[in-house]
C-alpha cells in the first residue's frame, strides 16, 4: 500500500506528483476492494427500486465499473418505449483551474450516473441497468472453497459393508460445511436389530471442517419406494446422521426386512461450524 511519511523536518516538497502519489494510495485501495465483488458492473450501495403510481424510481447509490467508483444520482422513469431497455448512463465532467503561469487545464475530475432510455449498449461510459450485479455475489463465490474434498468410506462386512463417498466444502463466510454423499449398505442384515439401532461411523472430517457442537441431519432411503425395518413396523425413509464435534460422520442405519440384503441413502446438507 502506498503511503508517505510526514514526519520528517525540513519542508516537505509538496508537488503534482506528490499529490497524484496520495490520489493513487486511495483509489487503488478502494479498486482492490471492489474487485471482491467483480469486475463489474457491480452494485455497491444503494439504488433500491420503488414503483409509485407507474413511476419506477431508482434511489441515490454507488456503484463499481471500468475500474472507478462511480455515484448514481436518482432517477426515475415511467414507460419503455419498444426496443429500448433502461440504460445507466455515466457523465463525466472537469472544472478548470489556473496555474502559475496563467494556464488554464479541467483538473477537478469527477462522474455521475443516472437513469436513461435507449438502445441496449455496453460502453465506457454505458450499460443497461441489468446487467449490474450484487457485490456480495462474487464476494460470495470467493469466498466459498471451489473443489469438493472427499471421504471415502468403507465399512466392515459385519458393520453393514458400507461404502461409498463423502464431499465436503466449506464456506468461509458463513463459516458453515457442506456435505453430501450416496452410501450404500451392501450388508443391511447385520445391522444392530431394532429397536436398538446404532450410530455407525463413517470416517472423521479433518481440523477445519469439524463443528464446535454436534451437528444432526437426515439422509434419504435413495429408492422411491420405501423398506420396512427388520419388525416389519416401520417403512424406512429417512435415517438421522450426525457429524460430532470431535468430526465423526455417523450414520444411525436400520436393519431392514429379511427380504432386504442392502439398501443405499443419500443426502445433501449445510452445518454450521460455530
Amino acid at each position: 500500500m502506498k503511503a508517505i511519511d510526514f514526519t520528517h523536518a525540513g519542508g516537505f516538497p509538496l508537488t503534482q506528483d506528490e499529490l497524484d502519489y496520495l490520489q493513487q494510495a486511495y483509489t487503488e485501495c478502494i479498486n482492490a476492494l471492489a474487485l471482491m465483488g467483480g469486475s463489474g458492473p457491480v452494485l455497491i450501495s444503494g439504488m433500491g427500486t420503488n414503483l409509485i403510481g407507474g413511476t419506477t424510481i431508482i434511489a441515490n447509490g454507488w456503484f463499481f465499473y471500468n475500474g472507478a467508483m462511480v455515484q448514481f444520482v436518482s432517477g426515475s422513469y415511467s414507460s419503455i418505449p419498444v426496443g429500448d431497455v433502461v440504460l445507466v448512463t455515466i457523465t463525466p465532467s472537469a472544472t478548470s483551474l489556473t496555474y502559475n503561469d496563467g494556464s488554464s487545464y479541467g483538473a477537478i475530475l469527477s462522474a455521475t450516473a443516472t437513469i436513461t432510455l435507449g438502445p441496449s449498449a455496453t460502453s465506457a461510459t454505458q450499460f443497461p441497468l441489468s446487467a449490474l450485479q450484487l457485490f456480495q455475489l462474487v464476494f460470495g463465490q470467493n469466498g466459498r472453497e471451489a473443489a469438493w474434498s472427499s471421504l471415502a468410506v468403507s465399512t466392515p462386512v459385519l458393520s453393514g459393508g458400507v461404502t461409498g463417498t463423502i464431499y465436503y466444502k466449506k464456506d468461509l463466510m458463513a463459516n458453515t460445511l457442506q456435505i453430501r454423499g450416496l452410501l450404500t449398505a451392501g450388508n443391511a442384515q447385520n445391522f444392530g436389530a431394532s429397536p436398538s439401532a446404532l450410530f455407525y461411523d463413517m470416517g472423521t472430517l479433518p481440523v477445519g471442517y469439524i463443528p464446535n457442537n454436534n451437528a444432526y441431519f437426515t439422509a434419504q432411503y435413495f429408492i422411491s419406494s420405501l423398506i420396512k425395518d427388520d419388525l416389519g413396523i416401520a417403512w424406512i425413509k429417512l435415517i438421522n446422521c450426525a457429524v460430532s464435534s470431535s468430526g465423526q460422520l455417523l450414520i444411525n442405519w436400520i436393519r431392514p426386512d429379511i427380504s432386504i440384503g442392502g439398501y443405499a441413502v443419500e443426502f445433501n446438507t449445510t452445518i454450521p461450524l460455530d
